[in-house]
């Protein structure tokens, strides 16, 4: 069977993809392995309303579970600095579902079930149950997550610092006690190295648990984590795994007729996935039209992508990678700094998000010129 646009894998970005690729009057196909949208989703399952309103859309009610007024931040010694920046759990069987639901209104026929298996030359080979199809395509999409061996077979270099990938375990837990106001992100080589430790409130009790782990399994920290007080009278209802290409860098995402989004190509976070989906399917759209797959051509979704996105990443990267040279002692000195600061007032000051980060540290060090010692870690 023949279509315009093939997109692989319904993660957010794929589902933005075949969405803005439907609605620029392409004829799409979007293939998915799982039985259907209950069937285990990522562990990523929150977000905040400003990344939202970033990519120009609105949360729905339909899948949020649990709003917060922003983040805790936790150093290794305990020192909290909180940042009110409104978010919200989601039940990720509803988001996705509810996206896949606006693909197919804009007229993608979306394939369950469906197990990409290799691409070649224009069309690919699907595991459907016991039968293999063959699918011809225009412009093929992938979106089929981390670590995905279609797109190892394409021969691209997605991520830049692939070896920076951390890995997650997360679980679902019922009575959790701590403030559900707000998510809490725990820092330090003993919480959990290279990342973050997290407790993202749902409700009444709820929450989802995560340890992200770079450079090591995250299962140790995981259990360690469990055994605080907060979980004296908790109950694990489900456990998931997953990656986080937090500071690993989309760097190849284009070839011929092929161009790579989300988790794949290195771009993390729900929002930041969905919004280079939306790019991508533009562009596939406006491919079709011009009867022009080419690398050159379809390469305006990856400069549209760095010109919107990149410094974004980039200062992330140098964020956690100073943080990853620092002492534990160190970055509770760093962070006690910046207790009593009004934070989220002084990052309203800018739209860029590397003024933000200038006038965070120069405030930083405003607050305890002794930090200035920390300078090493980040010249």
């Amino acid at each position: 069977m023949k279509y315009d646009v093939i997109v692989i894998g319904a993660s957010p970005a794929g589902l933005m993809a075949a969405w803005k690729a439907a609605e620029g009057g392409a004829n799409v196909l979007l293939i998915e392995r799982r039985e259907s949208f209950d069937s285990a989703p990522s562990p990523a399952d929150t977000s905040f309303d400003g990344f939202f309103k970033m990519i120009g859309l609105e949360p729905e009610e339909k899948y949020i579970i649990h709003k917060v007024k922003g983040m805790n931040i936790i150093s290794p010694l305990g020192t909290t600095i909180t940042i009110d920046a409104p978010g919200f759990s989601i039940d990720r069987k509803r988001f996705d579902a509810y996206y896949a639901e606006m693909a197919r209104d804009a007229g993608a026929e979306i394939k369950m079930s469906s197990d990409a298996i290799a691409l070649n030359e224009g069309e690919v080979a699907v595991k459907e149950g016991e039968n293999k199809k063959m699918y011809n395509g225009e412009v093929f999409v992938l979106a089929p997550g981390v670590n995905s061996e279609i797109v190892k077979e394409t021969g691209l270099k997605t991520m830049k610092y692939p070896e920076d990938l951390a890995y997650a375990i997360q679980a679902e837990i019922e009575g959790v006690e701590v403030d559900e106001n707000y998510f809490h992100y725990f820092l330090g080589k003993e919480v959990a190295p290279g990342w973050k430790t997290t407790i993202s409130p749902k409700g009444d009790g709820k929450a989802s648990v995560g340890a992200f782990v770079r450079g090591k399994s995250p299962k140790e920290y995981f259990d360690r984590f469990l055994q605080r007080d907060m979980f004296s009278k908790a109950k694990i209802l489900s456990i998931s795994e997953g990656a986080d290409q937090i500071i690993t860098m989309p760097n190849e995402l284009v070839s011929d007729r092929l161009m790579v989004v989300g988790g794949a190509a290195g771009q993390a976070g729900i929002a930041y996935g969905m919004a280079a989906g939306m790019l991508c399917g533009e562009v596939a759209a406006e491919a079709v039209k011009e009867k022009d797959g080419s690398k050159r051509f379809l390469s305006k979704y990856e400069k549209q992508w760095k010109k919107k996105f990149l410094n974004q990443y980039r200062t992330g990267r140098f964020g956690l990678k100073t943080i990853e040279k620092m002492s534990d002692a160190e970055l509770d000195e760093a962070m006690r700094a910046l207790e009593g600061v009004d934070i989220s007032k002084q990052l309203s000051k800018h739209d860029n998000v590397i003024l933000n980060s200038l006038s965070t540290g120069l405030l930083l060090l405003w607050n305890n010129p002794k930090l200035i010692r920390f300078a090493k870690y980040i010249l």
